[in-house]
């Protein structure tokens, strides 16, 4: 999943923040910081909320082409260790026998849907479409989603004390 392009970061609502491309959850005013594999995983389960995501979909978001032969184990381990990680943002994973994984976040309403989400959505449609005048507008109001973000984040990280990173 790194090697692709990632064209939304991070996914938000209230005091939960996922920012994917640098591998960390900001929860309570905690950092929790996450593998890549973990990252991935996390973020096809968020993308697949309210049904079970089979192992297979896992390994090849996960790991792609590249599929090494212990790649189910190595998923299960990084799921083991995602789950201890989550625990306390009230999210859990849960092995549905025979079919795959699910994650339970429905205390965090629209989780993967925010205002930049929308606004990329619209700016890639405006673009392959051919709409360079609404392609410039929404890149203007993107540019200040991200810059507002941006600024969230940074008061967030001064906000969170060393011993708080996980």
């Amino acid at each position: 999943m790194r090697n692709y392009h990632r064209m939304v970061s991070t996914v938000s609502h209230d005091g939960f923040e996922f920012d994917y491309n640098h591998n960390v959850i900001f929860f309570g005013g905690k950092v929790i910081r996450l593998s890549p594999h973990e990252a991935d995983i996390l973020r096809v389960l968020l993308g697949n909320r309210a049904r079970p995501t089979p192992i297979g979909v896992l390994i090849q978001k996960v790991y792609g082409a590249n599929e090494p032969d212990a790649a189910a184990v190595s998923i299960r381990v990084a799921i083991h260790s995602l789950r201890k990680k989550i625990q306390e943002t009230g999210m859990s994973i849960r092995a549905e026998p025979k079919v795959g994984y699910e994650i339970e976040a429905s205390h965090i309403p629209e989780l993967n849907r925010r205002l930049n989400d929308k606004i990329l959505l619209a700016l890639n449609l405006a673009q392959s479409t051919d709409e360079p005048e609404i392609a410039k507008y929404l890149q203007a109001a993107l540019d200040l989603a991200e810059a507002k973000r941006q600024k969230w984040l940074s008061q967030a990280r001064t906000m969170v004390p060393a011993t708080a990173v996980a």
